[in-house]
């Protein structure tokens, strides 16, 4: 993805341009909320305006259907890379099982983005990796928008911003105002009242 590409080389050079003066060091996440906002808002209006054409915006499950204007933050986007072959898709109340990967957006040490939290590491091997269990309603509002949409065996990147993520505290290794990039890969979910697959 070409825009992809020259956002990300634009971002590693603000970090880079980021240096302590007295002692020469680099701040890894410096003006990382205007970093993150800048990143967003073009992204979902690129997406918008159809320079993206494989990426889609999706608005975040909690907003409302007709009369409310949303803004680029309330979205997320999605490059399906991957169909599987499920019809169906999770509700809130399912619990799913997902191989993922976050990472956070390129910085000065972290040129292809920080790497917050796997479920397998490495390349990813359908015959090791191990899928994480979890509710839909026990991830952030951004991540629970995606699983609500994809389908079992649907790999897709999606981009959430921080307004569907952590938001403007810090996280453990997530600095506040970080923008997700999540690599996920829905292999099963399950209707909670029933227990059984859906």
């Amino acid at each position: 993805m070409k825009f992809r590409n020259i956002i990300w080389c634009a971002l590693a050079l603000l970090a880079l341009a980021s240096c302590k003066e007295e002692d020469d060091t680099v701040e890894e996440f410096a003006d990382w909320q205007n970093t993150n906002d800048t990143y967003f808002s073009r992204l979902v209006s690129d997406v918008q305006q159809g320079s993206l054409q494989k990426l889609e915006v999706i608005p975040c499950y909690t907003m409302p259907n007709e009369g409310y204007i949303l803004s680029y933050f309330d979205y997320i986007v999605a490059e399906k890379l991957e169909q599987g072959s499920g019809k169906t898709s999770p509700l809130q109340t399912d619990s799913v099982k997902v191989h993922y990967v976050g990472r956070l957006l390129p910085s000065y040490s972290y040129p292809q983005g920080m790497i917050f939290d796997q479920s397998y590491v490495g390349t990813y091997d359908p015959d090791l990796a191990t899928p994480t269990k979890f509710a839909v309603s026990g991830v952030v509002k951004g991540f629970s928008t995606a699983l609500m949409r994809m389908h079992r065996g649907d790999h897709w990147r999606i981009y959430i911003p921080y307004q569907l993520g952590y938001g403007s505290g810090a996280r453990s290794v997530i600095p506040a105002y970080s923008t997700l990039i999540f690599d996920l890969r829905l292999e099963d979910f399950w209707r909670k009242t029933q227990g059984d697959r859906e």
